[in-house]
């Protein structure tokens, strides 16, 4: 800060001169256990660092004296201001600045732990702020109307929508369409404006005998305007083009191909919810039989016609039953957390979910297995952009191979060197020049070391490294498609046999039941096992249905529809 007074609340120590001095400059550091040390220029610019010692306050005045004492003195005064700022600032440095950005320089292993034994603790000043601005405004945008009944089409709406990783894959794909604007711009010309100017002083000592010199001062401009075309390069642009053009396909693909990713883990994550439903609801009517059982044993238990240990059991059912009931219920909680995290929105966003009981499940396959791993080589989107790939390294090595031809091309400028001189003692004079040029320019590499034959055989073998991935992802989608195939095949006789198991465990479980109750020719154990056996057989009924809606799905992710 320029001026002649010490900042308030610093020491400051002057030079004392018999007049006032012309110029002042006052560099001042203040340094304290709870505030930041500042370094004042006289620029203006301040240069501040943290210190953990006590307080302190540097300051020093430096008095110019008038003009008049001549270029040695000021050239000395202005030699030794410089030296006394450096001797302050490297003070400054070594006085503890940690906090300065290029403080790693004399200190890098401050930013690492300090021990191997001890966990590494963020400073205030380095914790970074919770990043949510995507989820937030994803949020603002997208209203989830908390009372509608959201069902499968509407959930995977709201995945594309609010996913975070569609946001990622769709601007990927325009970072792939910039590149590909980037790469079409090499057929344009490029139109540069360029301009110095200042001022200079030269001390001409041509032809003077006594050593001496005249100066020439004043300042200067050139302005200048630069034109540059290339004209012919023998396919290096085309190439780069075509190279642009596959990566913006590989890139849309991707992005349909993680919209397909979202459907199929969104009604993943709702078949997993209506399971868990269906458990809460099958553990729900084995608790009440369960009860209904120990009632009945607690009945005959007091006519005499069962003993404690048959009531014992009962009652340890029962608990079972409440057990199951309490864990079924944290499941759904757990599957509305895995649906929330598929759709993109923090699990304590109000959702209300339709059930899935009254929709029909699949009944048979339409196609053969050999259709649909024909139709999922053609659709799936990540198998067209794998080809995509493939095709962008074959214009790799078209533009590998282009680098041994010329470029041929045209540049051209106009511009000028207009100055204001004053040489010596005579006035001064103006001097201007106005230039201009056009030229055919030939650039041909004869030789760099091999570096483009290099380049050649790192394109080809990265072109044949794509091809192999996608025959390798050709295999993977064959193989997900016959094993997806399989499942759906396998998960529809499981759920006839699911299906009769059930009818028959709930007749045995209605005659055990009735037989103890009324005869007395079953036995507790009997009533007992018949209820388990219920139990599984509902189990067992809900996760087939769960099975063959997953597989479904599957089926459908895997052939690309």
């Amino acid at each position: 800060m320029m001026g002649s007074q010490p900042a308030p609340g610093t020491r400051a120590t002057t030079v004392n001169r018999s007049h006032q001095p012309h110029l002042a400059i006052i560099v001042a550091v203040t340094m304290s256990e709870h505030s930041p040390g500042c370094l004042h220029l006289a620029s203006g610019d301040r240069l501040c660092c943290a210190r953990t010692e006590g307080a302190e306050t540097i300051a020093t005045a430096i008095g110019h004296e008038t003009l008049a004492r001549g270029p040695a003195v000021r050239a000395f005064g202005r030699k030794r201001r410089g030296a006394i700022a450096a001797l302050a600032i490297t003070g400054v440095l070594g006085a503890g600045c940690s906090q300065l950005p290029f403080s790693a320089a004399w200190d890098p292993f401050a930013a690492a732990p300090p021990t191997p034994a001890a966990p590494w603790r963020a400073s205030e000043g380095t914790k970074q702020p919770r990043l949510a601005t995507l989820i937030d405004r994803l949020n603002k945008e997208v209203q989830i109307d908390p009372d509608k009944e959201h069902g499968l089409a509407d959930l995977i709406d709201l995945g594309q929508r609010l996913n975070p990783e569609t946001w990622r894959t769709w601007e990927e794909a325009r970072v792939a369409a910039a590149r590909l604007g980037r790469s079409e711009s090499a057929w344009f010309p490029t139109l540069a404006a360029v301009a110095a100017a200042g001022t200079s002083r030269v001390i001409e000592k041509a032809g003077r005998a006594d050593g001496g010199g005249v100066p020439i001062t004043g300042p200067e401009a050139t302005p200048s305007l630069q034109l540059s075309w290339i004209l012919l390069d023998f396919g290096r642009r085309s190439a780069a083009v075509e190279r642009a053009g596959w990566e913006v396909m590989a890139a849309n693909l991707h992005f349909n191909r993680k919209h397909q990713e979202v459907a199929f883990r969104v009604s993943e994550s709702f078949f997993a919810l209506d399971a868990s439903r269906a458990r809460l609801t099958s553990a729900q009517v084995t608790l009440e039989q369960a009860s209904a059982v120990a009632d009945a044993v607690q009945a005959r238990a007091e006519q005499g016609l069962a003993t404690r240990p048959d009531l014992l059991l009962a009652v340890q059912e029962r608990a079972r039953a409440a057990f199951d009931v309490q864990d079924a219920a944290g499941q759904i909680s757990d599957a509305r957390a895995r649906l929330a995290e598929s759709i993109g929105i923090p699990p304590t966003v109000p959702l209300k979910v339709a059930d899935l009981g009254s929709i029909p499940l699949p009944t048979d396959l339409p196609a053969t297995v050999d259709q649909v791993m024909d139709r999922s080589l053609v659709r799936r989107p990540d198998l067209a952009a794998r080809l995509s790939a493939l095709r962008a390294r074959e214009a790799e090595v078209k533009q590998a191979r282009a680098q041994f031809m010329p470029q041929i091309g045209v540049s051209s400028s106009i511009g000028g060197d207009f100055s204001h001189y004053t040489f010596g003692n005579a006035g001064p004079f103006n001097f201007q020049q106005q230039t201009y040029g056009a030229f055919l320019t030939l650039n041909w590499t004869l030789f760099d070391g091999f570096d483009r034959e290099n380049r050649v055989r790192e394109a080809a073998a990265q072109r044949g490294a794509t091809e192999a991935e996608v025959a390798e992802l050709e295999l993977r989608v064959i193989r997900q498609v016959w094993q997806a195939y399989t499942d759906v095949k396998t998960a529809l006789g499981k759920r006839d046999f699911a299906l009769a198991l059930l009818a028959a465990s709930e007749e045995a479980y209605s005659a055990t039941l009735e037989s103890y109750q009324s005869a007395g020719l079953a036995t507790v154990l009997d009533l007992l096992a018949a209820q388990r056996d219920l139990a599984r057989a509902r189990f067992t009924d809900i996760q087939s249905r769960a099975d063959l809606l997953r597989a479904s799905a599957a089926l459908v992710y895997a052939s690309g529809d």
